[in-house]
């Protein structure tokens, strides 16, 4: 039997760089359009010092109520993680109590407190411009509005604080 020389075949495949073929996407929409205003005169500075120092307090606010509502639930036996839709849970007299000091007149999340923390940031992120209360009052309005359509209506402290935030809020404006 007799070799003879083997020569070599064609490639089937063109030998160099293989580029994926591009797929085509669907052009998606942004979610957010900045369109750049030639009025600079507009513009502000906020204060991010307070509206830091607001958000840190939210946070701790934030953290007390959870606090109670974690130890109403292990008293008992619960946890929220354990929480199925139709748990009934019943607030005992030691929830009860703390979540009266937290709305009380001294409290945090009294009228008092909470009023003048929406009131400041309402003023830190204006920077302080006068010219931009109509539009705060009415995104204070919108809010409380949006709240009493989750909630059917509000319950006396969120009338009391919408009505305290709008006092004071007029009272910046006139400078007292």
């Amino acid at each position: 039997m007799k070799i003879q020389k083997v020569r070599p075949s064609l490639p089937v495949v063109e030998l160099g760089k293989v580029v994926p073929e591009k797929k085509k996407r669907k052009k998606e929409l942004p979610a957010v359009v900045y369109e750049k205003t030639s009025d600079r005169n507009k513009g502000h500075i906020y204060d991010k010092i307070t509206v830091d120092r607001l958000k840190k307090e939210s946070q701790r606010t934030h953290a007390s109520i959870r606090r109670i509502v974690e130890n109403l639930l292990t008293r008992q036996g619960k946890a929220f993680h354990l929480l199925e839709k139709g748990d009934v849970i019943i607030v005992d007299d030691m929830a009860r109590l703390e979540a009266q000091e937290l709305i009380g007149p001294d409290g945090i999340l009294g009228v008092e407190a909470v009023s003048q923390r929406i009131v400041d940031f309402a003023i830190a992120i204006s920077g302080g411009d006068k010219s931009k209360l109509d539009t705060l009052k009415k995104a204070i309005d919108d809010g409380f509005k949006a709240a009493e359509k989750i909630l059917g209506e509000l319950p006396d402290i969120s009338k009391e604080t919408y009505n305290r935030i709008m006092e004071k809020l007029d009272a910046w404006e006139s400078g007292k």
